[in-house]
C-alpha cells in the first residue's frame, strides 16, 4: 500500500496540532493559575496587599504561560512546516519530504493516531506528535489511509466518528 500527496503550509493547523498535543500540560498550567488566585483573594481579604500582589503575579504568570508556550512551539516548528511537504504512506512508515528535511517515521515508533479537524496527529508519545494535514487527499485515498491505520491498530473508533473528527 502506498499513498502519496502534498500539503501546503498552514499555520492555523499547526497551532491546533500543538494545542492538542500539549493539552494536558496546558490544562495543568491553567489549573495552577486558577488555584493561585485563591491565596491572592485570601490575602486581599486579610488586607495583606504585598502578598496579594505576589500571589496575583504568580497566578497571572501561570495563566499567561499556556498561550506563550503554544506560540513558542509553533514558532520553533514553523521553520520546517512553512514549506510544502510531500507525504508518502507505505508499509515501511510515514515519510515527509520538503526542501529543508527528509524523514521517515516507522510504524513501530507510533503509539496512536488521533484525528483532529483537517489533520491526523501521528502520536509518538503523549507530548510528541507529527501533524499530517490531509486536505490534499482525495476522499478515496483518505478512506484507504484511515482503513490502513485502523488495520495497524493506530486508529480507534468507527469511520463515521473519525470522519466527523477530521471535518471538525
Amino acid at each position: 500500500m502506498m499513498i502519496e500527496f502534498r500539503t501546503q503550509p498552514d499555520r492555523a493547523l499547526l497551532t491546533a496540532a500543538v494545542r492538542r498535543t500539549l493539552r494536558r500540560s496546558l490544562r495543568l498550567l491553567t489549573f495552577c493559575g486558577v488555584v493561585l488566585l485563591v491565596p491572592a483573594v485570601v490575602a486581599v481579604l486579610s488586607d495583606d496587599w504585598v502578598m496579594a500582589v505576589v500571589w496575583l503575579a504568580a497566578a497571572v504568570f501561570f495563566l499567561v504561560l499556556p498561550p506563550l508556550t503554544v506560540r513558542n512551539s509553533v514558532e520553533m516548528s514553523w521553520k520546517l512546516y512553512r514549506q510544502e511537504i510531500g507525504w508518502r504512506i507505505s508499509d515501511e512508515g510515514v515519510e515527509m519530504a520538503s526542501p529543508l528535511m527528509d524523514s521517515l517515521t516507522r510504524w513501530e515508533a507510533l503509539e496512536t493516531v488521533e484525528p483532529i479537524p483537517g489533520q491526523l496527529l501521528l502520536k509518538i508519545n503523549r507530548q510528541q506528535a507529527i501533524p499530517m494535514p490531509i486536505a490534499g487527499l482525495t476522499s478515496s485515498d483518505r478512506d484507504t489511509l484511515l482503513a490502513f491505520l485502523r488495520g495497524r491498530g493506530l486508529l480507534t473508533g468507527d469511520d463515521q466518528s473519525t470522519r466527523a473528527a477530521i471535518a471538525g
